[in-house]
């Protein structure tokens, strides 16, 4: 497992929110009351995972980036997630 995917898979709010982006969930207010979150945890969750360049923000819509697909596509293959 690489290091970006552990940075995925040890945070159960990173987690949440990378798997909602995989299922076409764009809307971090939406994330959040899915899963019962303070809107600033998943802000700040989705933030992280902007600034390792796995999602992008795109006129208040976020959705995965070619690396952020690569790293599902292997996550999803090992069963991992």
């Amino acid at each position: 497992m690489s290091n970006i995917e552990g940075f995925i898979l040890s945070n159960k709010f990173r987690k949440a929110v990378f798997l909602e982006i995989s299922s076409g969930e764009n809307s971090l207010e939406r994330i959040a009351k899915k899963h019962h979150l303070l809107p600033q945890m998943v802000k700040k969750v989705a933030q992280e995972m902007v600034d390792k360049g796995i999602i992008e923000e795109k006129d208040g819509e976020f959705r995965f980036t070619e690396e952020g697909e690569k790293i599902f596509a292997k996550l999803k293959g090992s069963n991992a997630i």
